[in-house]
């Protein structure tokens, strides 16, 4: 069945970041993608697919979507392209509402472990980080304010399922962010080229507040005025640097297997 006009212009608003934030919905592609929504329990409002461009995978999904209630719509391959922020449309495409995460419940509950993207602008980077966080037992991720869009097209993908696995609570103020983590009691720890190498005596907080800055101006005053520790990772002379993506995810990882080893 074809889109209507008003149903061709409202998904394509959601193209966009003032529709996105505007509408609280987003749009993601892709049956790895879908799998990995259904797999989190995180439905779509609803799917748009082409049948002749998706495999019995494809439609398999398909079939689990619509068993769970969820509303789909076959569209053409011409209307799933004009959908796609891809070159090439992967054959079915899905509108999500924005997850409801309060901040404040999240800091102050059961997370014991978060990670703050400070105005991390590239949306490959975020997503990966967000992918990481989820991978290595983070319990949130948290943007400030000018940090790249996490439900843009391209973080989204970038995350590979990691969005709808983990709270992600976007374009916090510094200020808010650092009186809510003070309060709440976690220690933070700062990626900085200038910090002390991480290691074994390095202590782990009960509540660890990793912070990942942007990639050329690092990390704000505020939050960075706040950290109890300043870590960096130790790397060849050969290398100045990594980027925010891969900084973040042997960070997280070295966070997370040390507090394993402490527990032991």
């Amino acid at each position: 069945m074809a889109l209507s006009g008003s149903e061709l212009k409202y998904l394509l608003m959601l193209q966009t970041k003032k529709g996105r934030k505007q509408e609280r919905r987003f749009l993601a592609e892709g049956v790895r993608l879908l799998e990995a929504a259904l797999a989190a329990d995180y439905l779509p409002v609803t799917i748009f697919y082409t049948p002749a461009a998706i495999d019995a995978r494809g439609q398999e999904l398909v079939a689990a979507l619509i068993k769970r209630r969820v509303s789909a719509q076959t569209i053409s391959a011409k209307e799933c392209q004009r959908l796609s922020d891809t070159k090439t449309s992967q054959g079915i495409i899905a509108v999500f509402e924005y997850e409801k995460v309060s901040l404040e419940q999240q800091l102050a509950g059961g997370s014991r472990r978060i990670l703050i993207c400070d105005k991390v602008g590239d949306p490959g980077n975020m997503g990966t980080l967000i992918r990481s966080a989820a991978a290595f037992h983070f319990d949130l991720v948290i943007t400030t304010a000018g940090a790249a869009e996490t439900t843009s097209p391209k973080t989204i993908r970038a995350s590979m399922g990691g969005y709808f696995r983990i709270p992600v609570v976007d374009s916090v103020d510094d200020g808010e962010l650092s009186t809510l983590v003070k309060k709440a009691g976690y220690h933070i720890y700062l990626a900085d080229v200038k910090g002390k190498y991480i290691s074994p005596t390095l202590p782990i907080s009960e509540k660890t507040a990793l912070v990942i800055g942007a990639e050329t101006a690092g990390p704000g005053r505020v939050l960075a005025g706040q950290a109890h520790y300043r870590i960096k990772i130790p790397m060849s002379r050969k290398c100045e640097s990594l980027n925010a993506a891969m900084a973040g995810t042997i960070l997280m990882f070295w966070l997370s297997s040390r507090e394993r080893t402490a527990q032991r």
